[in-house]
């Protein structure tokens, strides 16, 4: 495996991150890079600038951390009600499905170079993910199996192309949040706020 891909991989692995810091808006929200006149948006040494929040760019983000906490004060009450549940013998078989989301909800704060991802770009980078990964396993198969070059030569056109589609994707991402970071704000907000109201029914609903 290159550098180059080890480097892709590690942004990916970066996405996932323990519950303690679900709970805070990162301090990169201070921060932001900028692109210097005929340096591209991708250059490896970008110009770090402060960002200029307007005054509903602050508000958003004291709203996103709060919605954060609850979130996290939310998921640790649905703990605590499963255990009793469980102590108590209560068959908790039908929400097996829903407990599953929950411990995605509060166990992961995907992040892309310093900015939040949305919940749509979170899925959509996994099951690229999920892809690398399948084809990666393919080719070790066949290659274990002393499959033709012609077939492992193949696999490994799939799976550069699979990585470029990716990279692309983390720098259209990166690109569009720089542009509009209000817009990007106000989607998270969205997305907590559906994650909120399913762990609030959640715990309405368990036994």
């Amino acid at each position: 495996m290159t550098r180059r891909t080890i480097g892709l991989i590690s942004i990916i692995l970066a996405i996932v991150v323990g519950m303690g810091a679900l709970m805070t808006v990162p301090a990169v929200y201070a921060e932001t890079k900028t692109v210097a006149p005929g340096q591209s948006v991708t250059a490896k040494r970008p110009v770090i600038a402060k960002r200029i929040f307007t005054p509903a760019d602050k508000a958003n983000l004291l709203t996103l951390k709060a919605l954060y906490k609850q979130i996290g004060d939310t998921a640790k009450l649905i703990r605590d009600k499963v255990k009793a549940a469980k102590a108590a013998g209560k068959d908790l078989t039908t929400f097996a499905a829903d407990l599953k989301t929950v411990r995605m909800y509060v166990t992961h704060r995907a992040v892309c170079r310093g900015i939040m991802l949305t919940e749509a770009e979170r899925v959509t980078l996994k099951a690229m993910q999920t892809s690398i990964r399948t084809l990666e396993q393919t080719f070790k198969t066949q290659r274990k199996a002393k499959a033709p070059q012609a077939t492992l030569d193949a696999l490994k056109v799939q799976i550069k192309a699979a990585i470029a589609a990716r990279t692309a994707y983390l720098k259209t991402i990166h690109t569009a949040a720089l542009t509009d970071y209000s817009t990007r704000l106000v989607t998270l907000i969205a997305d907590a706020n559906v994650k909120l109201t399913f762990l609030q029914g959640l715990l309405a609903r368990l036994p």
